[in-house]
């Protein structure tokens, strides 16, 4: 069964400080075969554009490199990401194939499918994939804006709860659920 709606409690850091709203995502991407299930995601509110670090999965490992190779051959569109995974280190823009390969900053456009959200049906097209990294899978603004979303301290359970209902799907259990959680209806 689909589910309408996302309601993720806070994830605590093992420091007790902070945290992050984890779930999961199946989605099949235009360049690999193989349909991703169920893997774990970061709702991420500071990342601009949504991006999935494919050096992450043990079984793409032998590929990243001709995959990028793929995608630099092809001229496949791509950004520079300079987000918390690089350290905050700069990257220069690119120019030669050897300096491509050899970017670890570089994210390439791709095309998307049957992409599902803790099994929302998300309409997004195209997601930015990175060859090098291998941190999480981040669910950036690029989605999230779409979305209606509600972080705060359950009145129901005492917890960070994060609430979120994309927009094309909002439906009367949200509201429900943002009443028992946040008494803002």
């Amino acid at each position: 069964m689909m589910n309408k709606f996302i309601a993720i409690e806070l994830l605590p850091t093992k420091a007790g400080i902070g945290g992050s709203f984890m779930t999961t995502a199946s989605f099949k991407l235009d360049n690999i075969p193989a349909p991703f299930s169920n893997v774990p995601v970061k709702i991420d509110t500071g990342c601009s554009i949504s991006t999935i670090p494919l050096a992450r999965f043990q079984a793409l490992n032998g590929f990243c490199d001709s995959l990028k190779e793929n995608d630099i051959i092809n001229n496949i569109p791509y950004e520079i990401s300079y987000g918390v995974e690089s350290g905050g280190e700069r990257h220069s823009r690119p120019i030669t194939f050897k300096d491509k390969m050899q970017c670890s900053a570089m994210k390439f456009q791709h095309r998307l499918k049957y992409f599902y959200i803790a099994d929302i049906p998300i309409p997004q097209n195209s997601i930015y994939v990175n060859y090098n990294r291998k941190g999480n899978i981040l669910i950036g603004m690029d989605i999230l804006q779409y979305w209606d979303i509600h972080i705060g301290i359950s009145k129901t359970t005492g917890k960070t709860l994060f609430l979120a209902c994309p927009e094309v799907h909002l439906c009367q259990e949200y509201i429900d659920e943002l009443d028992a959680h946040f008494k803002i209806i």
